[in-house]
């Protein structure tokens, strides 16, 4: 799978915060217990890849749907009013793995 992170949405005001460190620590426990699964690229600043692995959310969800049904099901959230990305797809490269590019 592949987490593109500049796609990730989350709120602005995060960015300010995790650059001064302010996150929770629930973020370096999460970094730790995954980080062996995860490739992140380098290109990739620290205080982003802390907000990819914060364990907060607002009831987030990740859907996986094949590829040619995606943008159908993203208009359809987006009508109902429901804040959706797409953030990343599947590969067959590196099975078990998550990569994260920029």
């Amino acid at each position: 799978m592949v987490i593109y992170s500049s796609r990730v949405p989350y709120f602005p005001e995060a960015e300010g915060f995790a650059k001064m460190g302010l996150v929770p620590g629930g973020t370096y426990r999460n970094k730790e217990f995954r980080i062996g699964m995860v490739d992140i690229s380098s290109e990739i600043p620290s205080h982003i890849v802390d907000i990819l692995f914060d364990p907060q959310t607002s009831g987030g969800l990740l859907i996986s749907v094949p590829g040619e049904k995606t943008e159908a099901l993203l208009e359809k959230l987006r009508e109902r009013g429901v804040e959706a990305a797409l953030i990343g797809e599947v590969i067959r490269e590196h099975p078990g793995k998550i990569e994260v590019r920029s």
